[in-house]
């Protein structure tokens, strides 16, 4: 097998679990289509009692779509780190910057708006109890006020995870 289909193998396989963590907990990552995205303004945080997860889903995949550049990259360290899934430590170690160049590229049709739809209705029928209290920290994060301030905020949530 070739570096770069042992590459797009392992790139794929970080990129789809991001879409499987999401259905653990909203958090995911984002780039811009073509056109850019509208931003999306920081909003202000509520109890996640009285919050709907799939509109809270949505607003997260929302804003990480607007936050590609901070965030793509501090979430293939991430999961370098706790080497989620198997392999990636190692794609990380070969080709870093290959492996966010190809997490952009799946993530600009995995951050359409029929596809955030569909992932946040499974989200919000999929949430523990466990995972439902992470929700004020998320819409805590939700509320910052730039990428690397929301990148900050969300990414050890998904650190949460990939620790398990």
């Amino acid at each position: 097998m070739s570096r770069s289909t042992v590459l797009a193998s392992v790139v794929t396989s970080l990129v789809t679990p991001i879409l499987v963590s999401l259905a653990l907990l909203t958090p995911a990552c984002g780039t811009s289509d073509a056109a850019g995205p509208a931003p999306v303004a920081p909003r202000t945080a509520q109890a996640a009692s009285t919050g709907d997860a799939k509109a809270v889903c949505v607003d997260v995949f929302t804003r990480s779509r607007t936050c590609t550049d901070q965030y793509i990259p501090a979430l293939v360290d991430a999961r370098a780190r706790y080497d989620k899934p198997a392999g990636a430590a190692a794609a990380v170690a070969a080709d870093r910057d290959g492996v966010i160049a190809q997490a952009k590229t799946e993530w600009a049709t995995d951050s359409q708006p029929a596809a955030i739809d569909a992932m946040c209705t499974q989200v919000a029928g999929s949430l523990t109890d466990a995972d439902r209290a992470d929700l004020d920290g998320v819409e805590t994060c939700l509320a910052a006020q730039d990428c690397a301030a929301y990148t900050a905020c969300i990414m050890p949530y998904f650190e949460k995870r990939f620790a398990k």
